[in-house]
């Protein structure tokens, strides 16, 4: 036995449990081998047996390197059976040389009297690569200088190996996040920013990631999107996803739209931990959305002007009716006024009343003229749709009387109200029966039919206007609403291409069916709310 040798391992023990291998796995065995010296001090062979059981690589080394001593876990390890292939021999043989000095400097500073742990690669005896970690103490003797270093060495190949592609893969993702041209961003449930690539800070007008990880993004949101963000948090916390447009106000003080979808982030336990937003600018396409609808409303405009201008001399017609009649009413009262009798009297009271009833007439015609024809910011509102049609009716009753066409509406006595514009609704639908009385003209008297049915379905009303003229040819009806296409003579081919635009603003649709005969536009739009 060599002297003091089982001593010298004992001496470690203490060593060794500071350094914390009670956390890994078997290490009980080891605990359990090196107390059995404490307590028991056995015969080498009972050492030996310990020492071989161990289930970690246990080995001894002298200053220079060289092993001399290995259990059998050390020798799986350098996947050899032979003591001899190893013990005698220096531990560089079998270490990558990228480790060398690493672990000279920890050699002597466990033979300085400290305590070492490393990583390092071994290159086995059949020429794999293999990865440990060692842990190594000095060993000391009678005279209280360090014999040896007794180092247990761990396999962890796979470990290290799964550890590697990890980082590989994270690094990879931080890559790809990092380079993506829209901002992805992580938040808590309050809102504290946690991670925000290159591209949202720029969104922000950020010069530093400081200046906005570890912010709340409420900070930014604009007043007025506040609520629809917090709930939209919410619902991603409760594990949905959503999305959402808002303004934010970015850091140098200007304003910015932008679009998010948003996510929910999941941990190892499944339970949501971040929200996972993807954000892009979309302040080009707000600003043109807006250009546009602004074109859009003043075109509407200006339609809207053409057709009063296509209608004029039956509106005048409808204006001098109630004028005429106010001019003679009035003639009659005064010539019944001289005569001063009782009967006289009640008959310039009757007179005067239809005065006031034409004169209301008159009134309305021009306000409703002036509400069709007046610039105004599209405002939804709930809209009856028979008194919408009753309005539409009375500016077209001189042309359909002078085209002698016979005019039926069908409204249920029981209907929602429209949530729509009010004036923009009343162009498509004057647009519409204003083309099928176009339509109409062309035809014999006996077939001068136009027909206005209203029925709903689900959260959508239904207006199908139908006439039983010649119809539209299956050449024309691709183009039917495609902007300044026209058949007409003298059109400008918007009408329909803008009527179906204003119904798609508010939610609805416009679309043209076949008839026979004749032809049929369906106007779909969405119901008021309850």
């Amino acid at each position: 036995m060599e002297p003091g040798f089982i001593g010298l391992i004992i001496s470690a023990c203490t060593g060794i449990l500071l350094l914390g291998w009670m956390q890994h796995r078997h290490n009980q065995q080891v605990y359990q081998l090196i107390n059995g010296l404490q307590t028991h001090k056995p015969c080498d062979e009972q050492f030996q047996a310990l020492f071989d059981a161990a289930p970690e690589c246990i080995k001894l080394q002298s200053q220079d390197g060289t092993i001399e001593r290995i259990n059998s876990a050390g020798l799986e390890i350098l996947e050899t059976g032979i003591h001899s292939s190893i013990v005698g021999h220096s531990i560089y043989g079998v270490m990558a040389a990228e480790y060398h000095a690493d672990y000279r400097r920890l050699t002597q500073q466990v033979f300085a009297g400290g305590i070492g742990f490393m990583e390092f690669e071994l290159v086995t005896f059949k020429g794999r690569r293999c990865w440990l970690e060692t842990n190594a103490v000095p060993l000391y003797d009678e005279h209280r200088k360090v014999y040896a270093l007794l180092a247990i060495t761990r396999n962890i190949d796979k470990q290290k190996r799964l550890t590697q592609q990890l980082e590989e893969q994270r690094n990879r993702l931080n890559t790809i996040i990092d380079s993506e041209p829209e901002c992805v961003k992580l938040h808590d449930r309050a809102g504290i920013i946690l991670e925000m690539n290159p591209a949202g800070l720029s969104l922000l007008n950020a010069d530093s990631a400081a200046s906005v990880i570890g912010h709340s993004v409420y900070e930014f949101v604009c007043d007025e999107y506040l609520d629809r963000y917090r709930a939209l948090s919410e619902n991603v916390f409760n594990g949905a996803r959503d999305s959402m447009e808002f303004e934010v106000n970015t850091v140098t003080g200007g304003r910015r739209w932008l679009e998010t979808h948003a996510a929910p982030l999941l941990d190892a336990e499944g339970r949501v931990s971040a929200l996972l937003a993807i954000t892009r600018d979309i302040d080009e396409r707000k600003s043109n959305e807006l250009k546009l609808r602004s074109q859009q409303q003043e075109l509407a405009h200006m339609c809207r002007l053409s057709t009063l201008g296509e209608l004029a001399s039956g509106l005048a017609h409808e204006l001098n009716q109630p004028l005429c009649a106010i001019s003679s009413y009035a003639e009659s009262a005064v010539l019944l006024n001289g005569a001063h009798s009782c009967n006289e009297i009640d008959k310039v009271n009757a007179i005067l009343t239809k005065i006031v009833n034409e004169s209301t007439r008159a009134s309305g015609i021009i306000k409703g003229l002036r509400d069709f024809v007046r610039k105004s910011t599209p405002q939804p509102q709930a809209v009856d749709v028979s008194n919408l049609l009753k309005e539409i009716i009375n500016l077209m009753e001189s042309e359909r009387r002078r085209l002698g066409i016979h005019f039926s509406v069908t409204v249920p006595a029981v209907i929602s109200t429209a949530w729509v514009d009010r004036v923009q609704t009343q162009q498509i639908l004057l647009n519409l029966i204003n083309n099928a009385f176009q339509a109409i003209e062309e035809t014999p008297e006996v077939n001068r039919k136009l027909s206005v049915t209203v029925n709903e379905s689900y959260d959508q009303l239904h207006i199908s206007v139908r006439d039983y003229a010649q119809g539209i040819s299956e050449q024309v009806r691709p183009h039917l609403f495609t902007p300044f296409f026209t058949t007409k003579p003298q059109g400008i081919g918007i009408g329909l291409s803008l009527s179906r635009g204003i119904a798609e603003a508010q939610g609805g649709q416009l679309i043209y069916q076949a008839a026979d005969p004749g032809s049929c536009f369906c106007l779909s739009l969405p119901c008021q709310l309850s």
